[in-house]
């Protein structure tokens, strides 16, 4: 995240995210998958994935990233309250 915030990549945070991975593709095509954890995802992870060339489908995925997109707070901001907070206490 930080290395994205250091070359000018815009980088939001929202909060307990488990939502849905989205990709949408010039607006027409697009991916998605509601059966994965991004925090544990590796090469071996199996993942489920809905492909559709419906663009009402695509503009849905796009209101859905736009409405979360709004609701996140930038990342920059988050990083600094998790360094004002420090390592969590056990």
């Amino acid at each position: 995240m930080q290395k994205g915030l250091d070359n000018g990549v815009e980088v939001r945070h929202f909060p307990q995210y488990q939502g849905i991975f989205m990709l949408v593709g010039d607006g027409r095509e697009s991916i998605s998958s509601v059966s994965i954890d991004v925090r544990s995802l590796s090469i071996d992870t199996p993942v489920v994935a809905l492909w559709s060339d419906d663009p009402t489908y695509a503009e849905y995925l796009m209101s859905i990233f736009e409405t979360t997109w709004e609701q996140a707070i930038p990342a920059a901001e988050r990083i600094e309250e998790l360094l004002r907070e420090g390592p969590p206490k056990v």
